[in-house]
C-alpha cells in the first residue's frame, strides 16, 4: 500500500510544480506586455480630442446656495464643489487605462485627459453627496430630478441608483423604476454587478429608509 501513496504523492508534488511554473511564465508575460504597452503609448504623438464624448450636466437644475440659507440651513459643501464645476469640460473615462488614452490621444494630452476624468469623479461622487442631503432634508423632488441627471450622464455610483429607485418607490412610479432597471441592464460598468445587488437588497427590505442628511454617505 505505500508504494500507490508515494507515487500519487510524487505525481501531485510534479504536477504542482508544472501549474506554479506556469503561472509563473503567465505573470511574467503579462508583465513584459503591460510595459511594452506602456513604453508603446509614451511615444505616440498628440492627437486631436475632437471625437471626446463632454458631458453636458444641466447645472440649471441645481438649487441656488440661497435657498438653504432662507430656511437656516448650511450650504452644502457638495453643492459649491458642483458649481466649481461649471465650464470645465467633464469625460467619463470609466474602464480605460491611461495606457489606453495615450495610446488613443498622445501622451501630451494625458494631463488634460486626466483633468476631463476628474471633473467626472467630482461630478459623480459630489452629485451623490447633494441628492443624499436633499432627500434627508425632505427636498426629495429636487432630489430626484438631480439623480436622473447623474444617471444619464453615466454616474454609476451605487448610492445614486439606491437613492434613485427608493424615490420611486415612495411615489409609486412603476415605469421609472423599470426604465432605471433597464438602464442598469445596459451598463457597461465594472459597478453594474454592485448596483444590481444593492437594488436587490433594497426589495428584500422595503422598509429602508430613504436618503440621510449626512453628507458622509455614498460609495
Amino acid at each position: 500500500m505505500k508504494f500507490p501513496i508515494l507515487t500519487i504523492v510524487i505525481v501531485f508534488i510534479v504536477w504542482l510544480t508544472v501549474k506554479l511554473s506556469q503561472g509563473k511564465t503567465d505573470r511574467q508575460e503579462k508583465t513584459r506586455a503591460f510595459w511594452e504597452k506602456e513604453r508603446s503609448s509614451n511615444m505616440v504623438p498628440k492627437k486631436s480630442l475632437d471625437d471626446l464624448h463632454y458631458i453636458q450636466f444641466p447645472f440649471e437644475l441645481l438649487p441656488a446656495t440661497s435657498s438653504f440659507t432662507e430656511e437656516g440651513q448650511n450650504i452644502p459643501s457638495s453643492l459649491l464643489m458642483l458649481n466649481g464645476l461649471r465650464g470645465k469640460k467633464i469625460v467619463n473615462f470609466n474602464n480605460i487605462s491611461n495606457t489606453d488614452l495615450k495610446l488613443t490621444y498622445g501622451t501630451a494630452n494625458i494631463t488634460l485627459l486626466t483633468e476631463y476624468d476628474t471633473n467626472f469623479i467630482t461630478l459623480c461622487r459630489e452629485g451623490n453627496l447633494l441628492t443624499q442631503y436633499l432627500a434627508g432634508a425632505d427636498r426629495k423632488e429636487e432630489a430626484r430630478v438631480i439623480s436622473e441627471a447623474l444617471i444619464r450622464c453615466g454616474s454609476d455610483v451605487v448610492a445614486q441608483y439606491v437613492l434613485l429607485f427608493s424615490l420611486y418607490e415612495e411615489t409609486g412610479s412603476e415605469d421609472a423604476k423599470n426604465k432605471l432597471m433597464l438602464t442598469i441592464e445596459q451598463m457597461t460598468s465594472n459597478r453594474k454587478d454592485a448596483i444590481q445587488k444593492a437594488l436587490q437588497e433594497l426589495l428584500e427590505q422595503p422598509a429602508k429608509a430613504v436618503g440621510s442628511a449626512d453628507e458622509e454617505a455614498g460609495s
